[in-house]
């Protein structure tokens, strides 16, 4: 199978700039080199290779970067590609700069992880100009929620994806990527029934999210996301709005506001002073510790949350 080598004008000169001013990489000694685009591919590819001789995975995007639907590559980004047999993606249009960069592709396997998974769609409003009968008219935007990882299922489903495509790569260590990935699946299976579990305490009730990384999440545990506050391109509601989601929260008897560990707003905070309802912080999984265990153990502290938050 041909490989393709991801390697843009722009980015290809900013490696050979590199290349006369930096050390070259190590790579921990390993002489195989897997680049993951962020944070809950890395941990899925980490758990199928671990033990595997000379494989080593590195996370391309930094920790504090989050979701990458907006992510420009990086001069050392560059050079992790250059160096790198293997990209895994998340997929579902999360990394838009794959696609841009398909068409200069060379000798660098790509894997989508999202292959075979169906998505969500998510539906954004957006206020427009108020009309002449003094209403605001709301335009509607819809798109695919990339956020596939939330679900336990999905997460399986991916690590499936990724193990197959390394497979195809390193057919000399497909045995033991198999291994490590049925091990995997058993443990996420594990996290799967904490979660089918905790569903009982928590289903049908309603709760508003500021962001909509967790309508997975929602729907395998059944609990109704009322309202989604933002995109993933950020923007506060309007005070009209607000007082619409006020009324909202009330009349549906919204149990609590979730809102991610970077939300910087403050419509969380007048909604909560407005409504009384409390807000409590899910962690979206962009970033975290460097373990084997990382994914199963913040889905775990986010069900925590949730039952206290819920039920």
């Amino acid at each position: 199978m041909a490989f393709k080598r991801i390697l843009a004008v722009a980015v290809g000169v900013a490696v050979l700039l590199l290349s006369g001013c930096a050390p070259a990489t190590t790579h921990s000694g390993k002489s195989k080199v897997i680049a993951a685009s962020f944070y809950p591919v890395y941990i899925f590819t980490l758990n199928i290779i671990d033990g595997v001789d000379d494989l080593s995975v590195e996370c391309m995007a930094e920790q504090n970067v989050g979701c990458l639907h907006d992510y420009t590559l990086t001069a050392k980004d560059a050079k992790l590609l250059n160096d790198a047999d293997v990209l895994v993606t998340n997929g579902a249009g999360m990394e838009a700069f794959v696609q841009d960069l398909s068409e200069t592709a060379e000798n660098i396997y790509i894997i989508d992880s999202s292959q075979g998974i169906a998505t969500l769609c998510d539906e954004h409003s957006h206020e427009t100009e108020e009309s002449e009968h003094d209403e605001a008219e709301h335009s509607h935007q819809h798109e695919e929620n990339a956020h596939l990882w939330m679900s336990v299922g999905n997460a399986k489903s991916q690590v499936a994806n990724i193990a197959e495509g390394l497979a195809r790569v390193y057919p000399e260590y497909k045995d033991q990527l198999f291994r490590n990935r049925d091990l995997y699946v058993e443990r996420l299976t594990l996290l799967q029934g904490e979660i089918e579990k905790a569903s009982e305490q928590v289903k049908d009730k309603p709760v508003v999210a500021f962001h909509n990384a967790y309508a997975y999440l929602a729907q395998d545990m059944g609990f109704h996301i009322a309202e989604t506050i933002e995109s993933d391109h950020g923007g506060e509601p309007s005070a009209k709005r607000l007082a619409e989601l006020s009324a909202h929260i009330e009349e549906q008897g919204v149990r609590a506001l979730f809102i991610e560990p970077n939300y910087q707003g403050s419509a969380a905070a007048i909604l909560s002073a407005e409504t009384g309802v409390e807000i409590y912080t899910l962690n979206p999984i962009l970033n975290g510790a460097d373990s084997l265990t990382a994914y199963e153990d913040i889905m775990s502290e986010n069900i925590e949350i949730i039952l206290k938050a819920v039920k």
